[in-house]
């Protein structure tokens, strides 16, 4: 699987997890679909369920990661 496709599985994932919540009444319009679809995943315990989420999650995280370890560190350091 690569980069693109768990972010879009994740982004699909939490489209259709603020449209659910929408329709009940809560406000998620300033929030991306990439994020919904993270926190979708964790508050509905959709871990071991399908496996090409999880794979797609676990990749998701890994580049949050990076990118923070990145920003985070001292010039040289970590890269």
């Amino acid at each position: 699987m690569t980069q693109e496709q768990a972010l879009e599985m994740l982004r699909e994932l939490g489209n259709i997890y603020a449209v659910a919540l929408a329709e009940r009444g809560h406000n998620v319009d300033n929030k991306s679909d990439l994020m919904n679809g993270l926190a979708a995943y964790y508050m509905l315990d959709l871990k071991g369920e399908f496996d090409e989420l999880d794979e797609s999650v676990d990749a998701v995280v890994r580049i949050v990661y990076e990118e923070v370890r990145r920003k985070l560190s001292p010039i040289g350091i970590g890269e």
